[in-house]
């Protein structure tokens, strides 16, 4: 199976019965994931930070809905499902593993997800009730291996030997970005009612970014964008320290789709987080150090709309904000 399926040959889309059945359930899926509220969440030196709540997405409460679906559509219209012994796998901390395992489910997809094995119970078990396969591989929250991390390369070895396994590879999948160019950046465009200047986040596969960000520039090259990235022997699962880890494929094709770079640490990240669940947001690590480095750049750019994401709920760092309210320590 191609291991890289490039958004531009959808062309050539397969007619036969079976896919016409996936893509109708693909379309139901579609009408139900991204369309997420832009809200204003504080005023900062004159400017105003929003952000996007991509918790509303229904499969993982994450923004990892939008690339899983575009991902196994792009798939299916290119005819990679060639029969009922064919397997779906893909390297992931958390989300996308959440989103994909559902939406295989739904579809009726056979499905297996490899996750490092310092990934938590609770993401752990989230995984798991979606009905997919779950396999641990050792690994670190992204450690840098023979330039290759453990859980991708783990999949990299299934899919060289394993002709019914089919391998997307959501770090170098252009489907990745286009759900993103064609949804969430359409979409913050208009809910900001084309205000916005500044946009920041987090950077783990880099689809998010690299999409919104091509698709707002098209729009107005004024508009400037952030990446984010953890300390080095981070907590903050799904998200990238490159000194450490792999650079993205969808990274090193796109760096011209991101203006600057910005770092943040854990404990920064961990009080914004507490912040945030102070206002009401229960949200996850990751949305902690977008709402951070979003204060930094609204402070440096006065009179700015600066506008991030909160990327998922809670549920998969609970226990770990838990213990370091408690405790101040990771």
């Amino acid at each position: 199976m191609n291991v890289f399926v490039q958004a531009e040959n959808l062309s050539s889309v397969s007619e036969d019965t079976n896919s016409k059945f996936y893509l109708e359930k693909i379309r139901l899926l579609k009408e139900k994931i991204g369309k997420t509220p832009l809200v204003h969440i504080d005023n900062v030196n004159g400017s105003s930070i929003y952000a996007k709540l991509e918790y509303y997405n229904p499969l993982s409460h994450s923004v990892k809905d939008r690339p899983a679906v575009y991902m196994l559509e792009a798939a299916i219209k290119q005819g990679l499902v060639t029969s009922e012994n064919s397997t779906f796998v893909e390297a992931s901390s958390g989300n996308l593993g959440i989103a994909y395992g559902r939406a295989g489910t739904f579809l009726g997809l056979k499905t297996l997800i490899v996750i490092p094995s310092v990934v938590g119970e609770k993401t752990y078990q989230r995984i798991s009730q979606t009905g997919t396969a779950v396999e641990k591989t050792p690994d670190g929250y992204c450690p840098l291996r023979n330039e290759r991390d453990g859980a991708i390369a783990k999949v990299k070895d299934m899919f060289l030997d394993d002709p019914n396994t089919i391998w997307l590879d959501q770090y170098s999948n252009q489907n990745n970005f286009r759900a993103h160019i064609e949804g969430t950046g359409p979409e913050i465009w208009h809910q900001s009612e084309k205000r916005v200047t500044n946009v920041v986040m987090g950077v783990g596969t880099g689809g998010t970014m690299v999409g919104i960000s091509r698709y707002l520039k098209a729009e107005n090259p004024e508009i400037e964008t952030v990446a984010v990235q953890p300390q080095e022997n981070h907590h903050i699962q799904g998200l990238r320290n490159f000194s450490e880890s792999l650079e993205p494929e969808i990274v090193r094709r796109n760096r011209d789709s991101i203006d600057d770079w910005t770092k943040v640490s854990d404990t920064d990240a961990f009080e914004a987080t507490a912040y945030l669940w102070k206002k009401g947001y229960l949200v996850g690590t990751s949305s902690g150090l977008n709402y951070f480095a979003a204060r930094k750049i609204a402070k440096e750019n006065k009179g700015s709309t600066v506008v991030t994401l909160f990327p998922d709920t809670c549920l998969n760092s609970f226990k770990l904000m838990q213990d370091y309210i408690v405790t101040k320590s990771f």
